[in-house]
């Protein structure tokens, strides 16, 4: 039993040195309103997976406000400055 027991320490120790933190948001006014209210049910990488425009931003706000999330007028501003700002359409295409 204790052999087995160690097998499976063995292996989460393994798993747990593999797996790295997912990155970071980037720095930025609006970042701590992302980090608790967006990032409550979502991960920093599925918000980095798009590069959304500021009106497709603020329908996707909107929609997570309609479902519940507390955002104030002023929080929506400002994560949806946020957003646009770090994770907009870049130059390339825009083009």
């Amino acid at each position: 039993m204790f052999k087995r027991c160690g097998s499976l320490l063995g292996m989460n120790l393994l798993l747990m040195a593999t797996v790295r933190p997912a990155s970071p948001l980037p720095d930025g006014p609006g970042k701590k309103l992302v980090g608790e209210i967006c990032s409550f049910c979502h991960s920093a990488a599925r918000i980095k997976d798009h590069a959304y425009t500021r009106e497709e931003w603020s329908s996707v706000i909107k929609g997570m406000i309609s479902e519940g999330a507390p955002v104030t007028d002023e929080e929506f501003s400002l994560i949806l400055d946020y957003l646009v700002k770090n994770f907009g359409p870049s130059k390339e295409d825009k083009k």
